[in-house]
């Protein structure tokens, strides 16, 4: 069965599933890095919004031997689990005052994302962009909706005011979480691809942390969050770098003076980009430096490594 027909058969199977209870659709979605992926959404019968599952990663475990009766029944499951039982009042949405205590910010790629971030409001941090999405939490829905440029229009916004409301709310809508490399491996369930095995950082893991915030989405953003860099040199007592792990997480990791440890890390990167973060989850393939003379000062290597002590 091609991916085509596996969708349409979910779909059809999904509406028998529903039948009288909800509405099934299927359509295609724009996500991160330029990635399309084709998601089903279930509104039950007098509600006027569902969750999105998306059916891609469940195609891959049709391909690996897992039967479709199996396959789909996850599926229902997920959603079953995500489904909003009554009408969700979005008038508030159009009123920047009222949803303006929602807005967060994440981080992307912005050479991966050159088209989107032309429909969307963004910041640039090196080769980073900022963007901002509405939080639905506070209203008890596992979700959110990005905000692009028509949405701003509506409230009459600008992008510096975005950028200070996301900065009040997305550290307390999102608290920030840095744990030892070891301590995030083991809360992720275990991971094959862990950079100390790989590039040799094993015997200096107490000079590897892991930053990102308690529901280990969209991550990275904490790097955004006031004196929180601030605070990671004064645990270190050093300057030190950033690897962007994904959009979820970046590692800190603190600075050897080691002539090859700048080309080492941008080598562990891109080697872990390449190798154990999925495509749509892929951040940077830059290295950071975080000088602590500077507060909040990051820049790409590339751009300091002659001001370097190393």
């Amino acid at each position: 069965m091609n991916k085509n027909n596996f969708f349409n058969e979910v779909r059809d199977k999904a509406a028998e599933y529903y039948e009288g209870k909800g509405k099934v659709s299927m359509h295609e979605v724009d996500k991160n890095n330029g990635l399309k992926k084709m998601g089903i959404c279930v509104t039950l019968v007098g509600g006027n919004c569902g969750p999105t599952v998306y059916l891609d990663d469940f195609y891959e475990e049709f391909l690996k031997g897992k039967s479709f009766g199996s396959v789909f029944n996850d599926i229902i499951r997920v959603i079953d689990q995500h489904l909003v039982g009554e009408k969700v009042d979005f008038s508030f949405f159009s009123d920047f005052d009222l949803v303006c205590d929602k807005i967060c910010f994440r981080l992307i790629s912005s050479k991966r994302n050159e088209e989107k971030l032309k429909e969307i409001p963004h910041r640039l941090m090196e080769d980073l962009a900022v963007t901002y999405f509405v939080s639905l939490s506070a209203m008890g829905i596992e979700g959110s909706v990005a905000v692009n440029n028509e949405i701003m229009k509506i409230w009459d916004a600008t992008e510096e005011d975005l950028f200070e409301a996301a900065l009040d709310n997305t550290p307390r809508l999102y608290p920030a979480e840095i744990v030892p490399i070891y301590d995030y491996l083991e809360k992720q369930g275990g991971q094959n691809c862990c950079p100390g095995d790989v590039f040799g950082y094993d015997s200096y893991f107490e000079g590897l942390l892991v930053a990102s915030n308690e529901k280990l989405t969209n991550g990275a953003s904490v790097i955004l969050y006031p004196e929180l860099l601030k605070e990671v040199a004064e645990h270190f007592g050093s300057n030190y770098y950033i690897l962007p792990s994904s959009v979820h997480e970046v590692i800190f990791v603190k600075e050897l003076f080691s002539q090859d440890e700048p080309g080492t890390l941008e080598d562990m990167i891109k080697t872990v980009n390449a190798t154990c973060v999925s495509p749509e989850d892929v951040l940077s393939d830059s290295l950071y430096y975080y000088d602590r003379t500077h507060e909040n000062n990051i820049k790409k290597v590339e751009q300091v490594r002659d001001t370097m002590v190393l």
